[in-house]
């Protein structure tokens, strides 16, 4: 086999793959070449097995005409890769993922102090023919000039809250700061600890210093334009080391030009390489870089090892670490890309709790097929996690769970909404202390809604869990307003209800203690209807019920259900 290596690697590394293979190593910062012509790179393509690549265009036709077995790209997004067209040709595409996370970290640490001190003005103007001290007078001009500010106190507003923007947080927790955060794909808790999560309008107002740390995606795209630029102080920074496509650079450039802003740090541009004529090198209150993130010592040894590691893994059979398309391995890749998606969905604890929970409930024949449905309130937040509509449980994934507002609008998912989501928001909206519902079609609780029979407190047990008698809601028509209010009035303080024709519908303070309270309710229902086929069931005396009541509201409390 041959490869051909455009990327910059580190010697050990390479030597590693001459071992193996033959290399064919023409670096791009050595020769100068990146390959954006087709036909060019196409060409230098014929021979070879394995490319590994950093910024040339490895688009449809260059795959579908060469006869790589390989494609490597040393990048933390490897979009200079067709991976449609290599997964059709079940060519493996590996990456490098978060190789110059830490180093753009830094970087952006590094923009944020010279923005507060004035670093590179003072450097251009002791670089300069105007630096010339003659007396004290002029020291003291110079110096009152180039006054700065103190980090301490001042408020950073991150937008986005991904790897990079995890990592300039912590690098900045030592100065004392405090941290505004932006992000609709993160879950408050996880942020908690850092910061307070907001809106991006109220980041941007309150924000001293603003640094965008956002994916290039149509969602992103110049979603700091004009209306958001206005709403910064006049005193704010603007740093932007994620991409050019994130930030809207002409209403960037007139908030410099009518001075509503203090500054900015540019390290990404919509338009790159920039050259001597790009438009903010003019600005003295600007610091301008050549897409200089990941320049590291550091990102090439990181990103040698990862991509040598994963050609390695596939030439012993054996799965890569970091690859875009796993399907193209069979039955292990198939793994792998459950593993990768799932763990990378946003609330994804919450998620995988759902999907959890739905699997459990198939298991205990609670549920069957797509049947029932179950959400989570999310802590702190005007929004629930909900399963969909026409997904079997048995094949659910946390990715599949969706995310809505309590308007009942999906926020994230690419799949409808279980039809009782109406149901679900109306409880959550009136009754404050549930965290989590299960509507499912328990088979005794079905045969009480059929019968029309509610379900008193018939063993000592049931109360505490439930609250007292489970009543039967009035019938409505699934998905409808109707059975929501229906259901909300039968519940009443409790925490079951049993629905017309339809199952129950259990509550908890968090989805353990709902599935407590089904498993619960499914047990003294059957009790009951078998004691019900021998005579007229005997109910708890009303004291015991009153004592049991108290223990209910002290679980209540305690949020043990």
């Amino acid at each position: 086999m041959k490869a051909l290596i455009t990327a910059e690697i580190t010697e050990r590394e390479l030597n590693r793959l001459k071992e193996r293979i033959e290399v064919i190593y023409e670096p791009w910062k050595e020769s100068g070449i990146l390959y954006f012509d087709e036909d060019e790179l196409i060409e230098k393509l014929k021979g070879i097995d394995i490319l590994i690549s950093e910024g040339d265009n490895v688009k449809k036709r260059v795959i579908e005409e060469s006869s790589l077995k390989i494609i490597a790209s040393c990048r933390n997004d490897p979009n200079n890769i067709d991976f449609k067209t290599a997964s059709e040709k079940r060519i493996p595409v590996i990456y490098t993922p978060k190789r110059n996370s830490d180093s753009v970290a830094d970087l952006t640490l590094c923009l944020i102090l010279a923005l507060a001190r004035n670093l590179t003005k003072v450097d251009k103007y002791l670089h300069s023919e105007d630096f010339e001290i003659n007396d004290l007078e002029d020291w003291v001009r110079d110096y009152k000039k180039f006054e700065g500010i103190e980090l301490k106190g001042k408020t950073i507003g991150v937008v986005g809250f991904g790897n990079i923007g995890k990592l300039v947080v912590q690098r900045l927790i030592p100065f004392g700061v405090n941290f505004l955060i932006a992000d609709p794909f993160i879950d408050k808790e996880k942020v908690k600890e850092f910061g307070t999560l907001v809106e991006l309008k109220e980041l941007m107002r309150s924000s001293d210093f603003i640094t965008l740390h956002l994916p290039p995606i149509e969602a992103t795209n110049n979603l700091i334009n004009e209306k958001m630029i206005s709403l910064m102080k006049s005193s704010a920074y603007l740093i932007n080391t994620a991409k050019g496509s994130v930030l809207d650079y002409r209403a960037l450039k007139k908030a410099l030009m009518d001075k509503k802003i203090a500054g900015a740090a540019l390290d990404v541009f919509p338009l790159e390489p920039i050259d001597e004529d790009n438009e903010f090198l003019k600005f003295e209150n600007v610091i301008v870089l050549p897409h200089y993130g990941g320049n590291t010592i550091s990102v090439i040894k990181r990103h040698s090892k990862m991509i040598i590691d994963d050609v390695l893994s596939i030439l012993d059979n054996e799965p890569p670490k970091n690859i875009a398309n796993p399907e193209v391995l069979g039955k292990i890749g198939k793994v792998l890309k459950e593993k990768t998606e799932d763990s990378n969905v946003p609330y994804y604890e919450l998620r995988k709790k759902l999907a959890d929970i739905g699997l459990q409930l198939l298991k205990e024949g609670f549920v069957s097929g797509s049947s029932g449905n179950f959400s989570i309130r999310i802590p702190d937040e005007e929004k629930i996690v909900i399963t969909p509509s026409n997904v079997k449980y048995e094949f659910i994934k946390p990715k599949d769970i969706l995310v809505l507002d309590f308007d009942g609008n999906v926020l994230i998912g690419d799949k409808n909404p279980s039809v009782e989501k109406i149901m679900h928001l109306t409880i959550y909206k009136n009754r404050p202390d549930v965290g989590a519902i299960i509507h499912s079609h328990g088979v005794y609780s079905t045969v009480l809604s059929l019968l029309n029979l509610n379900l008193p407190p018939v063993i000592e047990e049931f109360v505490p869990y439930i609250g007292g008698e489970v009543k039967v809601a009035e019938y409505g028509e699934s998905g409808s307003e109707e059975i929501a209010e229906y259901a909300l009035k039968a519940l009443g303080d409790t925490n079951a209800v049993i629905l017309a024709n339809h199952g129950n519908l259990c509550c908890g303070s968090h989805i353990e203690g709902a599935l407590d309270v089904l498993k619960m309710v499914e047990r003294t229902a059957k009790i009951y209807l078998f004691a019900k086929l021998l005579g007229e069931p005997r109910e708890l005396p009303e004291d015991t019920v009153d004592y049991e009541l108290d223990v209910f509201e002290l679980f209540k409390e305690s949020k043990k259900v």
